[in-house]
């Protein structure tokens, strides 16, 4: 979208921008989405896709909506999107982990809508101490409130819940359970994750500003899309692309605690190359992404780079290397995107079966956890995070997840603390809004 177009120099802080185009009724929905470089703050609606259920619905600019019934929910929403009439869109939202019942033996699904892609009539972009300022209405009141937000960051203090730990027994026992079915050869690896449920209303500004100040991610973002909202800080990006057909994915398995000390943080990182399961892991995910990637890139372009490099983060640190190719010549960033989700290392290799086993010893549908969140635009570029490391409101309830990847030589006690360490990264920001 570029009908009403500006830029404002000396642009404040993403977060304050936000709560003024809030406060100021400008936004209703929206999506925050966070990288090094650049802050997309976006809401409003020119067209939208939901997949709710076995429906995919398209509500444009204009007309009555369309839907119909979702077989291959990624390409018929890449011919929807090229039919909507508007030039140059970019879309924005989630799409949640259950979406995966499209395309593998993965029954679950959340009676939310499973997928929410919104090309938005606001955007605001920062970047580089400037904000770009693109509006199909209300530029002038929106430029103002860009330009004069205060970046002052005040917020209530985060109030960490409780957490029950009932479930350990429960979850130790499912990972004895898939180390068996892997060490039996159904099956190399799996992703196993546990959720817990709060009851209350999420304040999701709150708990977003709390987050990045205190932790840092390779994308953060923050939505309100209907009835779900949430709030995250990814490690990992499932797919990155650009215009020409580059696509990129950074896979991250393997993970040990951060230590108390540098001393101890460092004796920690070494065990990272030193622990058979952990480097097994990483390998197993490289290497299956690989082969996703191959499925869609040109003959020979697909590449490994900075391969197990650590990333430390602040509760956990991870094995790292990217994957990237280039498009083959009839393939699309869609079908890049279709090939690469869920991510492997939400998921499991072979991915079917880890799903399948996911499917069967988690009790609730992942939701929005897992999936992916970000953008997608008419050129093909794109920027999706795995959606981990986060916090989601549906409904009346707050959800937190966190899973481990189980091999055959998983400790069941330790993949349980690798969960509680993971979740501990939002569990410890979350603000509420009172009463």
């Amino acid at each position: 979208m570029v009908q009403g177009q500006g830029i404002i120099p000396g642009a404040r802080r993403p977060h304050g921008i936000l709560k003024g185009l809030r406060d100021a009724g400008v936004l209703d929905d929206y999506v925050m989405y966070e990288s090094g470089t650049e802050t997309r703050i976006v809401g409003g609606c020119l067209a939208r896709v939901l997949l709710s259920g076995d429906e995919l619905i398209l509500e444009g600019p204009s007309g009555p909506r369309r839907s119909e019934r979702a077989h291959d929910p990624f390409k018929q929403i890449e011919r929807m999107l090229a039919e909507v009439g508007i030039p140059h869109w970019t879309a924005y939202g989630y799409v949640g982990f259950d979406v995966a019942r499209f395309y593998h033996p993965y029954g679950k699904a959340m009676s939310w809508p499973l997928l929410h892609l919104v090309i938005p009539a606001i955007e605001v972009h920062l970047r580089g101490g400037c904000a770009l300022v693109q509006s199909a209405a209300n530029k002038e009141a929106i430029e103002r409130i860009v330009s004069t937000t205060s970046d002052d960051q005040t917020t209530a203090a985060p109030t960490p819940p409780d957490i029950d730990f009932s479930d350990r027994d429960d979850y130790q026992n499912k990972v004895l359970s898939l180390s068996e079915a892997i060490r039996a050869g159904e099956l190399e690896k799996a992703i196993l994750s546990r959720s817990v449920d709060i009851p209350g209303a999420l304040d999701v500004l709150g708990t977003y500003a709390a987050a990045v100040r205190t932790n840092h991610a390779a994308r953060s973002y923050c939505f309100q899309l209907g009835h779900v909202a949430g709030a995250g800080l990814s490690p990992e990006l499932l797919l990155e692309a650009d215009a020409s057909g580059l696509v990129m994915t950074n896979p991250l398995a393997g993970t040990r605690p951060r230590g108390a000390n540098a001393e101890e943080d460092l004796r920690i990182r070494s065990e990272l190359y030193s622990d058979a399961k952990e480097v097994k892991e990483h390998a197993l995910s490289i290497l299956a992404a690989q082969e996703e990637l191959r499925s869609v890139c040109l003959a020979g372009s697909v590449r490994i780079h900075d391969f197990m490099q650590v990333k430390p983060f602040r509760f956990v640190q991870h094995l790292s290397s990217r994957v990237s190719g280039r498009l083959a010549q009839e393939k699309t960033v869609w079908d890049a995107l279709k090939a690469l989700f869920p991510g492997i290392t939400v998921s499991g290799i072979d991915k079917g079966t880890a799903l399948r086993f996911i499917g069967r010893l988690e009790r609730e549908p992942r939701g929005v956890y897992g999936g992916a969140i970000g953008w997608m635009d008419s050129r093909g570029a794109a920027d999706m995070a795995i959606a981990i490391r986060a916090v989601y409101q549906y409904g009346s309830t707050v959800r937190l997840n966190a899973g481990a990847g189980i091999v055959a030589e998983s400790i069941a006690e330790r993949e349980y603390i690798e969960t509680v360490n993971k979740m501990n990264t939002m569990r410890s920001q979350l603000v509420f809004l009172p009463g």
